[in-house]
């Protein structure tokens, strides 16, 4: 079983514009050419066009059992998120967690005005994704978003799961070691590249992530398969995923049972 904890729906350079029942289609089509059993999907920090609203998103997989909705915060923009209306969302289940975009907008992840947030998070015992390391982005703010960050929340906010997204690329070791501190901390693999991979990335990232997993130790506990699709191609992250070499155990964990567990999907069923 494959769950694909990180993939979005909103239109890139190369999509510009398309509708979002196209994407979920797209989504569907390449979740089924590669196995993929089930995709948690990450609405964005702003919502346009391009970028469709979690609202949106929500009433467009209604009821789908191959989805999990992970709502992204909106909070520097001019609609900021309303977090009496993502609480809601959290309490009906429409929504299984949260995602902020650090970086993306310009504060950082241990700034004081989430305090509201992650008290939802703990509260409700939903997870908190968070954009850390490298941006698709050029006008995004890096520093705003290193992984060291994620060890002050998790020390201020024992009770809430924390995902750092991305291994915190470049800062894998930076990473490795809040992992390794903190049990309340979880990464996701994804986003690692864009499009596919090349033989030579392929080969230096395979070997920064074994590095990690040396130094953290029992990685199956943390570490959660994702792609970051559509800017990622399914096809290149799974052969990724398994020249890592894991062993069955620690990729059936990392592949899709730490994932259930933490998003609280129902694997009987999807959902």
């Amino acid at each position: 079983m494959i769950i694909d904890c990180h993939v979005h729906l909103n239109n890139y350079a190369e999509n510009p514009g398309r509708p979002t029942r196209d994407n979920i289609q797209a989504l569907f089509a390449a979740m089924d050419e590669h196995h993929v059993d089930h995709a948690v999907v990450l609405t964005s920090y702003k919502a346009n066009v391009d970028r469709p609203s979690v609202e949106h998103i929500v009433e467009e997989l209604a009821g789908d059992p191959r989805t999990t909705v992970i709502e992204g915060l909106r909070w520097r923009d001019h609609e900021r998120t309303d977090l009496f209306n993502l609480e809601e969302r959290i309490r009906d289940k429409l929504v299984r967690g949260i995602k902020i975009y650090p970086g993306y907008e310009p504060y950082p992840i241990n700034d004081p005005s989430l305090e509201a947030v992650y008290t939802i998070a703990a509260k409700h015992d939903v997870p908190v994704m968070i954009h850390c390391g490298d941006t698709y982005a050029k006008g995004a703010k890096l520093r705003y978003a290193h992984p060291l960050l994620v060890d002050d929340v998790a020390v201020d906010y024992p009770d809430v799961k924390f995902v750092i997204c991305h291994l915190g690329n470049p800062w894998f070791q930076d990473t490795a070691q809040v992992l390794y501190k903190n049990d309340n901390v979880y990464a996701d693999i994804s986003g690692l590249t864009l499009g596919s991979f090349s033989v030579d990335f392929e080969r230096y990232l395979v070997q920064r992530v074994k590095d990690m997993v040396t130094y953290m130790g029992e990685p199956g506990k943390q570490l959660m398969y994702g792609t970051d699709w559509p800017l990622v191609d399914m096809g290149s992250y799974l052969r990724f995923f398994r020249g890592l070499g894991f062993d069955d155990e620690t990729s059936e964990n990392i592949a899709w049972k730490t994932a259930a567990k933490l998003f609280k999907i129902d694997v009987g069923t999807g959902r």
